[in-house]
């Protein structure tokens, strides 16, 4: 599918005479033979899109089944899709809207049968919100191992101290302090978006339980503790008296404050509970308390994490990333505090985040001063999906701002370049990193890729010589990128509210789909939905290993995803929580679209 959206008009393209093929390939794991669609099915009003690698003619059908028989009901004609990552034509049937069971022919080509209906993914939600119950640590019967780590932590210098509950994030039994809320935030997100007649009180616990642990870790002059779960297994593991890294104390404010929305004709004591904590950590960040410069950790995790450090060196204030999280803990607490002065903060954030993209595309500069994009530094966490929410979360805020009419030209950039970029391949997947690099891009050929190409954007001045220019390159599919697409889904979605674009929402649709299945792998992300799931990581970090979780999601589906070589250590197909939960809050929100 060709985008009839244009990149911006002061993106330079590089020539591709300026490319370097890559190493010779590996054997490929992509499905051939086949169409390719969601495994689950659609809402009546979404997107629908199906990909067929090697397509026989150029158009394709879609059938009904009904009383036993199939019926065509449809005819369309496939489109190109692009000549970045694995080929394929693409055959746009959103006009189909009746409820029903469908299949997509093409040739002597059928697909997997699949549903349209309003409710298509309330079971699907339902196994991820499940994940969290099956993944709770501490004193509860409900999580798949039974009671453990109940006498969590040793502060050190201190003694014990009760940092028992919260959750194992991922395929270890670690429970990052930055890293859980990041799923959570998708959990209440869906409480608030879905009303299932199976919950019964049951999300609200969940949420609950996901509130008291990162009450617990709040320290009382408002600062977190912090742990890195050294030692690995079953007994007490280290906390610390330091902060952890800054994006979990601005994801505790956003977090806390969610959950006080949604505890409000709930709870109501707890939901002053969840309140009264975020303005505590608030407090805390914006004094001269919040410790200064780039985050160092009292102890280096073991079993590859040396560069640990790194991870969080994009975060300091005056940051990309910073600034994006602190505008998102504002806009949150002042819904629920109706506070005039975090509007006001947020705004000046807001001011000093757009000095920081570039003039050249819809990127941002990590800070203000050097020459690094703002990066995945090793995870993929917080990329540039998150600073377009934040954003996006300000104009919902105040949409009358006086300075609303730059945020929203910023978020039409952002958009149109996500939009645009995501149209030069048939799966319609968005970019999850960007980068400046001095060497031609290197990229493989589509029907080659043993590892996950980059390839040219455009140029950029360089902030350090001035004159000397250097290539911006995206890569699509990099360590964790599940998540970085989930934020992209949902930072479109809300493009799609102030643009008035609608193509942003199909393509919102485009990331879901390919966590469903409609990859050149033919693989669902997601444990017990769909098809094909790659084999679970085991990394030998304990025993028993972490088991298969219905609702799990993997960080990324990969080339080396399937390959049997690495199975038993494959970071690729790790569960990972806030993978989960964004998941959960995607599928969430394109199920309640009208």
């Amino acid at each position: 599918m060709k985008s009839t959206l244009p990149l911006l008009t002061a993106l330079l393209l590089v020539p591709p005479a300026a490319l370097q093929a890559a190493d010779a390939p590996a054997p490929s794991f992509v499905k051939t033979g086949v169409i390719l669609v969601n495994h689950v099915g659609f809402p009546p009003n979404a997107a629908k899109h199906c990909v067929i690698p090697s397509p026989p003619k150029k158009e394709f059908t879609i059938h009904q089944l009904k009383d036993t028989k199939w019926t065509q009901v449809f005819v369309g004609e496939l489109a190109d899709g692009g000549n970045e990552l694995e080929p394929g034509w693409v055959g746009d049937f959103s006009a189909v809207k009746d409820d029903g069971i469908y299949q997509v022919r093409c040739g002597s080509l059928k697909s997997r049968a699949f549903s349209v209906h309003a409710g298509v993914y309330d079971v699907p939600m339902r196994s991820l919100f499940h994940y969290f119950t099956w993944a709770r640590c501490g004193d509860t019967t409900k999580n798949c191992t039974g009671p453990c780590h109940l006498d969590d932590g040793n502060l050190v210098g201190v003694g014990h101290r009760d940092f028992s509950g919260g959750y194992h994030q991922s395929s270890d039994q670690r429970k990052w302090p930055w890293g859980l809320n990041l799923g959570l935030m998708g959990l209440v997100q869906f409480g608030g978006l879905q009303k299932p007649d199976w919950d019964q009180g049951s999300i609200a616990e969940e949420v609950r339980w996901g509130c008291d642990y990162y009450q617990k870790i709040v320290r009382d002059d408002g600062g977190m503790f912090d742990s890195v779960f050294i030692p690995l297994g079953a007994g007490p593991r280290d906390y610390y008296p330091s902060d952890p890294p800054a994006p979990a104390l601005w994801n505790n404010i956003r977090h806390q404050a969610m959950a006080a929305e949604y505890f409000k004709d709930r709870d109501a004591a707890y939901a002053v509970r969840c309140r009264q904590t975020a303005e505590r950590v608030w407090r805390y960040m914006t004094s001269d308390k919040r410790p200064k410069g780039k985050h160092v950790t009292p102890a280096i995790p073991p079993l590859g994490h040396n560069d640990y450090n790194d991870w969080w060196a994009c975060f300091y204030e005056g940051s990309a990333l910073d600034l994006a999280h602190r505008i998102g803990a504002a806009t949150t607490l002042h819904r629920v505090t109706k506070d005039a002065a975090l509007l006001e903060d947020a705004a000046h954030c807001a001011s000093q985040l757009m000095a920081l993209q570039l003039a050249e595309s819809a990127c941002f500069w990590e800070g203000p001063d050097g020459d690094r994009l703002v990066s995945r530094r090793k995870t993929g966490y917080f990329t540039d999906g998150t600073i377009g929410i934040r954003l996006a979360e300000l104009i919902a805020a105040a949409p009358q701002h006086k300075d609303a009419g730059r945020w929203r030209a910023t978020i039409k950039r952002m958009a149109d370049q996500m939009v645009a970029l995501s149209h030069r391949n048939a799966w319609g997947l968005t970019p999850s990193e960007f980068l400046v690099q001095d060497a031609p891009v290197a990229i493989a050929k589509p029907a080659a890729v043993t590892s996950e190409g980059r390839y040219p954007l455009g140029r950029v001045k360089d902030r350090s010589s001035g004159p000397k220019e250097r290539i911006i390159a995206y890569n699509y599919r990099p360590y964790l990128y599940n998540m970085s697409v989930m934020e992209a889904a949902l930072f479109l979605n809300r493009a799609a509210e102030i643009t008035g674009d609608n193509t942003c929402r199909i393509v919102a649709q485009r990331q879901l789909d390919w966590v469903m299945g409609c990859n050149p792998f033919d693989a669902s992300a997601i444990e017990g939905v769909g098809y094909n799931q790659p084999l679970r990581g085991l990394f030998g970090e304990f025993f028993p290993p972490t088991p298969q979780i219905p609702g799990a999601v993997s960080l990324g589906l990969q080339y080396r995803s399937f390959d049997p070589n690495l199975y038993g250590n494959n970071g690729a197909n790790e569960y990972d929580m806030p993978v989960v939960g964004n998941v959960l809050w995607v599928m969430a929100e394109q199920a309640k679209r009208p």
